[in-house]
């Protein structure tokens, strides 16, 4: 069997729509790639990625290629799933017999959000649960109450839910860490935090975890090095002692994502795993988790934000676990006629916005974009997690006010302080 072309479609798949608006400036792209392999067997294998498609280049590496010696691939994982699925159903096998021994049916599956006003928080961990879901990977940023937030979301959510904050090292170091943190372990629903401050501050980690309850997890799980390096890697390092409780397996490619399940099996430390994208994705993902042996902590795939998953049939969730597909290869069928109604569509322009951070004492302090706030409140540009801090867009209203503002942030990397 060899591939012998591949089929990359770009499709523009909206957000749902409760959600939409919150993505577009969180800046997730709409756009989506699938990806079909296409062999001389006449099998045709998928594969797909948020985003434009790949170069070409890279593309051009599986021509000619026989699947099977994509085997452990240390390729993007966007592409060797395609060639896990044309294993699978070339031997009439799920994918998973391909990776290992089977360790359960059914994965530990999440809700994924951005960070989001208390609000919002509330009702989108209602529509969650409401949807089977008993884990959310929730975004915090200094622009939001944190510690609100999560008391939002526990006043709302079923005894038996958990979420887990993603600060990616915006509280930035042990002094202003601490504080927020010894306020979320008092609320029982947050059962984790994911880098809490920079994952290079190993000894603020230790520290920290001399403080705090709440688990930490790390952002990575790659266990090997290439080459004859003598130094190992730094989640092997910090697995070996002990400086987190658990670590993500995001968008690793197969070979690594495998070898370290079962390092982090031989230390009894759980598993996140993080590919994000449509029901392909999320059938990729359920067949790793089925033979990695601690993947139990609740993973993200994000495939509910799409109005539509790309699949003939739709995964089935149940209290939190999404049942891995049974049939040959990642087990799903490509739905073609949403595949051709997504082609066609056209992202919607959106208006101009700014964005507000607004601290207490009615002070606004405006930005350029999220991002930008995000980046600079994490540099100690402006205070960040402050009691009571909101968050704001300002669209384009037609005022001489917002288009002076609009113009004043293009034209430097710095807020307005009003």
């Amino acid at each position: 069997m060899k591939i012998t072309s591949i089929e990359p479609t770009t499709l523009h798949l909206p957000y749902e729509e409760r959600i939409r608006k919150a993505y577009y400036h969180f800046a997730m792209s709409e756009q989506v790639t699938v990806y079909q392999f296409h062999t001389d067997s006449g099998l045709v294998g998928l594969g797909e990625n948020c985003g434009p498609p790949v170069d070409q280049t890279v593309l051009d590496r599986y021509l000619g290629t026989d699947p099977f010696d994509h085997v452990m691939g240390t390729g993007t994982f966007n592409l060797d799933m395609a060639c896990y699925d044309l294993m699978g159903k070339h031997l009439g096998l799920p994918a998973w017999k391909l990776m290992g021994q089977q360790a359960r049916q059914w994965v530990s599956m999440g809700w994924w959000m951005p960070s989001m006003s208390p609000e919002d928080s509330a009702a989108e961990v209602e529509e969650a649960a409401g949807r089977g879901y008993r884990g959310l990977k929730c975004k915090a940023r200094a622009f939001y109450d944190v510690v609100e937030c999560a008391l939002a979301i526990h006043e709302v959510a079923p005894p038996d839910f958990r979420v887990e904050f993603d600060f990616n090292g915006a509280l930035i170091c042990v002094e202003k860490a601490l504080p927020v943190l010894r306020e979320l372990e008092k609320i029982p629903v947050v059962k984790g935090i994911e880098e809490p401050i920079f994952a290079y501050d190993i000894e603020g980690w230790r520290r920290l975890h001399r403080e705090i309850r709440i688990p930490f997890y790390l952002h990575g799980v790659r266990v090997l090095c290439e080459g004859a390096s003598r130094q190992p890697s730094g989640p092997w390092t910090g697995l070996r002692a002990g400086d987190f409780e658990g670590a993500l397996c995001s968008h690793e490619n197969i070979r690594d994502a495998l070898a370290a399940g079962w390092a982090f099996a031989a230390a009894n430390t759980p598993i996140l795993l993080q590919y994000v994208g449509t029901g392909i994705t999320a059938a990729f993902a359920c067949q790793l988790g089925a033979v990695m042996p601690t993947a139990t902590l609740p993973g993200v795939t994000a495939s509910h934000c799409w109005v539509d998953d790309l699949i003939v049939t739709d995964h089935t969730i149940q209290r939190g676990f999404m049942k891995v597909p049974g049939g040959p290869g990642l087990g799903v069928e490509l739905d073609e006629e949403a595949v051709e109604k997504y082609k066609a569509y056209k992202t919607p322009e959106w208006p101009r916005h700014i964005s507000i951070v607004k601290l207490p004492g009615d002070i606004d302090h405006y930005y350029k974009n999220l991002q930008q706030a995000e980046r600079l409140m994490k540099e100690g540009v402006d205070e960040s997690f402050a009691t009571g801090v909101r968050f704001e867009e300002w669209e384009d209203d037609g005022s001489e006010r917002f288009d002076n503002l609009w113009h004043r942030l293009q034209q430097q990397d710095w807020p307005i302080w009003d």
